[in-house]
């Protein structure tokens, strides 16, 4: 669909946890990560969002991920105002509420789709191999697009 794709894999980004009164420079020597996901979050047109779900809601990792778009509230568009979010949520649908509240408070534009996957629509090596998931990450990247080309020359 001609998108470049970045993942932002908290693995990678090795990020401290998010710290209200901080500022970027507040987390020295540790600022890499949080420099490349600030970076990430920027430059996107579109997001999709994955979570495992954890106890009911999205797991602390990717809360924390979140929390850092603080550092975006003095942008020009602040957060990811005006940009489209798909939401992915690994084994519970129970997760979405907290993605959906996550996504509102940050401004951004929900898709429509939002997609439940659980460990039956993955191969051995964790590749996506269920059709009917494949579809649905299609229709969910389509309407992403869609939307980044509507509102592109907005």
């Amino acid at each position: 669909m001609g998108f470049r794709v970045e993942i932002a894999d908290p693995r990678d980004l090795a990020l401290p946890m998010y710290v209200p009164d901080f500022e970027l420079e507040d987390y020295a020597p540790n600022h890499a990560g949080i420099e490349r996901l600030v970076e990430l979050h920027r430059g996107a047109d579109a997001m999709v969002w994955v979570s495992p779900t954890y106890h009911g809601t999205v797991s602390g990792v990717f809360k924390n991920m979140l929390d850092f778009a603080e550092l975006l509230s003095g942008d020009p568009e602040p957060y990811f105002q005006g940009r489209p979010v798909g939401l992915i949520a690994i084994n519970d649908s129970t997760t979405f509420a907290a993605m959906r509240d996550c996504a509102r408070e940050l401004r951004a534009w929900l898709a429509p789709t939002h997609i439940e996957l659980g460990e039956a629509d993955f191969s051995g090596d964790n590749k996506l191999s269920s059709e009917k998931s494949t579809k649905r990450v299609s229709r969910l990247i389509g309407e992403l697009s869609a939307f980044v080309q509507a509102h592109r020359n907005n």
